[in-house]
C-alpha cells in the first residue's frame, strides 16, 4: 500500500563536523523529493521522485548517476498506466535496473513490474503475477538473474510474492509466502542484508526470511503502524548490519510536537525482540540506515519544513548509543550508504535545470568519532529518584515520556520541568525528552 511520506527532524548542532553534504541536481521537476535510493557502487546509483509540491500526484519519474553524482539524468518511465504510482526501485548495474508499481487509483496497467537494461532510456514490462487486484510493494536483485518481489495480500489471507531467477524473464509464485493477521505492508518497506529480507505492516509487525524469501517468521516490533495510515501519526523505520543486529526507530502521535514521541531501539536476535536504546546527544527519526564496512556505523536523517532548526542529520559509531550531528538546519531525507565514503540523502529539486534534489556525503565515516558535547546539557535529578525528578535542557521541553526496560511507555508528562515518578516500581527507566519539532534525548533513570 501507498505509505505517508515521513517527516524527521532534530536539533540545531553545536558543534562543527568534518562530515559533510554536497548538493547534486536530480533534474526532477520544481520541488519534487527523492524516494528510494538504489546505490550500485561509488560511481552508480538509481532513485526516483515523488510531488513534495503537495500537489497530490503521483510522477513516474527515475534518475540515475554513473559517475558519482556528479551528473544525474532524469527520465519517464513510459508504460505503466496513468494511475501507477512506482512503489520500489532495485538496480545492479549502470544500464539494468527494476521498479515495481501499484495503482493509486482504479484503471489498467497498475500492478507492474518494469526492467530497464539502456540505463532508463526505455521500460520492458515484465511477466509477473500481479493483476488488477494487487498492489506491488517491493523489489530486489541480488544481481542480474535473482530478485525478488513482494505486494500486499490478496484473496486467499497471503502476501503476494514472487521470485525470479532469471533477471525477472520469468516471476514463480513462493509457495511459503507469509500469511497476513488482518496487515498490509507499504511500498519500498523493506531492508536486505545478505540473504535476509525485513518487511514492515501496518500493525506494527515485521516478516522476516532468511532464505531470499522462501520461508518466513511474523514478529512484533515497538512501532505501531510503519505507515501512518490505519493509525494516523505513528510511523517506523529500520535498518539491519547484519542478519542479527539492527535498529529500529518507532514514532507516535506525530500530530503535533506536543503529543509526539519517538523511540529508538535495538535487536541482536533479528528482529524477534527490541529493546530499547538510551541515548546521548540527539537523533533524528525522518530515515536510519546503517553503513556498510563499518563495525556499527549508523546515519539518521531529518526533514521538516517548519523550522530550520528542526532539519539535519547524524551517525552514531557505536549502535546508536552516542549520536554526533553531520549538520541542521537543512532538510535531509531518505539515506542510503554503500560504504564509510558514499552515500546520499534526498532533499528537494529546484527543477529540472537545477543543482539540488540529493545530497552526496563527504567525509569518511570509518573514521568518525562519538561527541558528547553534542547533548542539549541534559540534566535529570536527583537520580535515583524516589518521588519528584527535576528536568532541565539548553531546549524547550515539550513533552517527557517514561519507558520500561521492556520498550513500554508508562508514564507521560507535558512541557514542564518536573515529573512526579512516585506510582512508578522500582527499577530502571529510559526518561525520554521531546524538545519539539521531533529531536529526542533519552537518558536513564532509577527509580528507587
Amino acid at each position: 500500500m501507498k505509505k505517508l511520506l515521513l517527516t524527521g527532524v532534530a536539533l540545531v548542532s553545536m558543534a562543527t563536523q568534518a562530515q559533510s553534504w554536497t548538493p547534486q541536481g536530480t533534474k526532477f521537476p520544481l520541488n519534487f523529493g527523492v524516494d528510494e535510493i538504489a546505490i550500485v557502487d561509488a560511481n552508480t546509483a538509481w532513485t526516483f521522485a515523488y510531488d513534495g509540491s503537495g500537489a497530490g500526484t503521483y510522477p513516474k519519474i527515475v534518475s540515475r548517476t554513473t559517475n558519482g553524482g556528479t551528473t544525474w539524468t532524469a527520465s519517464t518511465v513510459a508504460g505503466p498506466g496513468s494511475n501507477a504510482l512506482i512503489s520500489d526501485i532495485a538496480a545492479v548495474d549502470a544500464n539494468t535496473a527494476w521498479i515495481i508499481t501499484a495503482p493509486y487509483a482504479a484503471g489498467t496497467n497498475g500492478n507492474r513490474i518494469w526492467k530497464t537494461t539502456n540505463g532508463g532510456a526505455s521500460w520492458a514490462q515484465q511477466t509477473s503475477g500481479f493483476a488488477s487486484s494487487s498492489f506491488g510493494n517491493q523489489i530486489y536483485f541480488w544481481d542480474a538473474n535473482n530478485g525478488w518481489a513482494c505486494g500486499d495480500p490478496v484473496a486467499d489471507g497471503k502476501f503476494e510474492m514472487y521470485k525470479t531467477s532469471n533477471g525477472g524473464t520469468t516471476w514463480t509464485a513462493v509457495a511459503g509466502r507469509p500469511a497476513a493477521a488482518g496487515d498490509y505492508s507499504y511500498v519500498a518497506m523493506k531492508e536486505v542484508v545478505g540473504d535476509n529480507i525485513w518487511f514492515g505492516t501496518d500493525l506494527g509487525r515485521i516478516l522476516h526470511s532468511t532464505d531470499r524469501g522462501t520461508t518466513w517468521t511474523a514478529n512484533v516490533s515497538p512501532v505501531i503502524d510503519f505507515g501512518g495510515v490505519t493509525t494516523s501519526g505513528s510511523s517506523g523505520t529500520f535498518a539491519f548490519k547484519d542478519g542479527s543486529n539492527g535498529l529500529l526507530i518507532a514514532v507516535d502521535g506525530a500530530g503535533s510536537p506536543a503529543t509526539t514521541t519517538a523511540g529508538l531501539y535495538s535487536t541482536n536476535d533479528g528482529g524477534v525482540t527490541w529493546l530499547p536504546v538510551s541515548t546521548t546527544g540527539t537523533w533524528y527519526f525522518g530515515d536510519v540506515t546503517y553503513v556498510p564496512g563499518t563495525p556499527n556505523t549508523y546515519v539518521s536523517t531529518g526533514i521538516n519544513s517548519g523550522s530550520p532548526g528542526f532539519m539535519g542529520s547524524a551517525y552514531s559509531t557505536d549502535g546508536g548509543v552516542t549520536w554526533t550531528s553531520i549538520d541542521a538546519g537543512n532538510q535531509r531525507g531518505k539515506v542510503a550508504f554503500l560504504n564509510p565514503t558514499t552515500g546520499w540523502a534526498g532533499q528537494f529539486s529546484d527543477g529540472p535545470s537545477g543543482s539540488t534534489g540529493i545530497l552526496k556525503f563527504s567525509g569518511n565515516l570509518a573514521l568518525g568519532t562519538s561527541d558528547n558535547a553534542l547533548k542539549a546539557n541534559l540534566k535529570v535529578y536527583p537520580n535515583p529518584a524516589t518521588d519528584v525528578v527535576n528536568i532541565s535542557a539548553d531546549k524547550k521541553i515539550e513533552n517527557i515520556t517514561v519507558i520500561d526496560m521492556t520498550g513500554k511507555k508508562v508514564q507521560s508528562f507535558k512541557s514542564g520541568n518536573q515529573i512526579n515518578v512516585s506510582s512508578l516500581a522500582k527499577g530502571t527507566y529510559m526518561l525520554q525528552v521531546y524538545y519539539g519539532g521531533g529531536a529526542v534525548e533519552n537518558t536513564k533513570l532509577i527509580k528507587k
